[in-house]
């Protein structure tokens, strides 16, 4: 399902696979949800789709509904359509649903409703696709209404039945582990990111670009309404970058009313979480954090403008870590004039870093082009071409691109995932960096001793 939705500039594919039969799991789900039609007798069905792996089902479901229950009106948003739809105009989608709305719900889904009700006329909707005269069209009335997010309630999980979701580990990876085993209740703590200038990131999109705080108070508020309604006290504050100022606050607070939680999040790598921030936090219940460490290299960290070095990230995982919180690095290869020297030398950094106990997980990701991003926009300023996909009408996001100064990036790929592998259980420490490829590669630049400098 993720395969035929990732970049699907084109419908074909995926209308192809809906004149299937559903398959044994599908129609299992499709019981489930037709249970659910019986006893909610909806008359509008919204569905988010925050990721391309949702889509077919999202469709599948959205299609069965259109085939048995036509009066019902279906709505589509989420993560997926504010990134990969926002210039949707192939027609074909609207055969199972009714509407798509971009970035934040509230206002669009609100309209939605008051359309329905016949209290608004269809002009008044926000930011919504609709299909009209047979012709892909989007409404949105101007002024938006806006829904701030310190003026957000906290979410309710009522009718969510909680004990009998799975708990899954299928991966060794302990950082992967917290997204899969057990289940955390889902909070942010800022709307968007607060330094939105990274060039790979797409910050032109509201969900980045638009950010927006509220009070340790109303935070603090929502953690209780939460913890009485569900019975749990686990907390992912699901965050592009939670403050360190409003992490502060919020550990302070709860510490000072006897909150006991546990929590973890997304931040970036600023020199503000010194020793004294960090022990906070670990007090106040943060177990682990995640952070874009990217390609460690100090160059391509200033054409990323990711507004860290080596050392400062070397500084601030350390200090988490001293403090019993996980710190997960996400990792890139394959950006822009990324050289070989520079690959192999973002390695032995990530090395060190594990030897050094700066940071306990990682994941590799290969750079790609997304058509939001500002290389994505300018991709002569980072000495890339775009040769493709050609836009069909539906999806579009990741883009193809030519590394006209860079190394044959892909072939990386298996030297430095096995790497990461050994350094995550802890071993491999002593080998050198040619053990790790079966082809040649150059030595490290790097001195051995690098990130324990950077710690004295």
């Amino acid at each position: 399902a993720e395969q035929i939705a990732t970049s699907a500039s084109s419908y074909d594919k995926i209308e192809e696979f809906l004149s299937y039969q559903p398959t044994i799991l599908e129609e299992e789900l499709l019981i489930l949800l037709e249970e659910k039609i019986i006893k909610f007798k909806p008359n509008l069905v919204a569905i988010t789709i925050p990721f391309p792996g949702n889509l077919f089902a999202a469709l599948r479901c959205s299609q069965y509904i259109k085939q048995h229950y036509s009066k019902i009106k279906i709505a589509f948003g989420g993560g997926y359509c504010n990134t990969e739809l926002r210039s949707l105009t192939d027609t074909r989608i609207f055969n199972q649903i009714d509407f798509i709305t971009l970035d934040d719900g509230e206002s669009p889904l609100l309209r939605i409703i008051q359309f329905l009700n016949k209290e608004i006329k269809i002009d008044k909707l926000e930011r919504t696709f609709v299909l009209e005269n047979n012709k892909v069209v989007y409404k949105n009335a101007l002024p938006n209404t806006i829904f701030h997010h310190k003026d957000l309630p906290a979410p309710n999980y009522k009718d969510l039945i909680q004990n009998k979701y799975l708990s899954f580990l299928d991966v060794m990876n302990p950082m992967h582990r917290l997204w899969s085993d057990g289940k955390w209740n889902k909070l942010t703590v800022s709307h968007g990111c607060y330094w939105k200038q990274c060039t790979f990131c797409d910050v032109t999109l509201d969900y980045v670009g638009n950010y927006q705080i509220t009070t340790a108070r109303k935070l603090v508020d929502k953690i209780k309404k939460i913890v009485a309604q569900t019975g749990t006290t686990g907390f992912h504050f699901v965050d592009e970058a939670a403050p360190p100022k409003i992490l502060k606050a919020l550990a302070e607070l709860l510490i000072a009313e006897k909150i006991f939680i546990t929590w973890w999040t997304n931040i970036r790598f600023e020199k503000t979480f010194d020793e004294e921030l960090c022990q906070l936090l670990a007090k106040s219940g943060c177990i682990a954090v995640t952070g874009g460490l990217e390609v460690a290299s100090d160059r391509l960290l200033k054409k990323i403008k990711k507004g860290v070095d080596i050392a400062q990230v070397a500084k601030v995982t350390h200090n988490f870590s001293k403090f019993g919180i996980m710190t997960h690095a996400y990792l890139m290869y394959g950006f822009p004039t990324q050289t070989e020297q520079e690959t192999i030398d973002s390695l032995e950094i990530v090395r060190q870093l594990f030897e050094n106990d700066c940071i306990q997980s990682a994941f590799w990701h290969q750079f790609t082009t997304t058509i939001h991003s500002p290389i994505g926009k300018n991709p002569s300023d980072f000495d890339i071409e775009i040769i493709g996909p050609k836009f069909e009408g539906f999806a579009q996001n990741d883009l193809y691109h030519v590394d006209k100064k860079g190394a044959e990036h892909h072939i990386y790929k298996e030297g430095l995932n096995l790497a990461l592998h050994n350094y995550l259980n802890g071993i491999g420490f002593e080998l050198s960096m040619q053990d790790w490829f079966n082809f040649k590669v150059p030595k490290t630049t790097h001195n051995p001793n690098y990130i324990v400098k950077q710690l004295l």
